[in-house]
């Protein structure tokens, strides 16, 4: 049986770019659950409320940073505040901010592990993917 990501998260408020992530990750077969937060605030939430459930907590999570409610900074400092019983959830940016300021942040949070710029190809994603999957 082929190995797959067992939850994949897409934290973002743009409906299509959801959608055509979903696409592009169900095509690629590499991953069993997709669960979609329209901002960081809902995430959070979701996060928090099951911070004890290894299960229902994300393996990979592609964060926009520019959101309404709770942005992907604000979602940060909160995710790094708590702790969750799932010890490695790999977050990767997907935004469309190249712009100096988001990545100097960046490098500030170590445990991010990448920063994308939309539009993301099918190709990007697919290289995600299986590198998450050869850890």
């Amino acid at each position: 049986m082929k190995k797959k990501i067992a939850l994949v998260s897409v934290i973002d408020d743009d409906r299509f770019f959801q959608f055509s992530t979903r696409k592009i990750i169900e095509a690629t077969d590499l991953v069993e659950n997709l669960i979609e937060f329209p901002d960081g605030e809902i995430a959070i939430q979701y996060f928090l409320k099951h911070k004890d459930e290894e299960h229902m907590l994300p393996d990979l999570v592609f964060l926009d940073l520019n959101m309404p409610y709770m942005d992907g900074w604000q979602f940060l400092e909160e995710f790094t505040a708590n702790s969750f019983k799932k010890e490695l959830i790999t977050i990767y940016i997907s935004t469309s901010s190249d712009n100096k300021y988001d990545r100097d942040k960046f490098e500030t949070y170590p445990k991010l592990k990448g920063y994308l710029i939309k539009p993301i190809s099918k190709l990007q994603f697919k290289e995600v993917l299986e590198n998450e999957l050869s850890l």
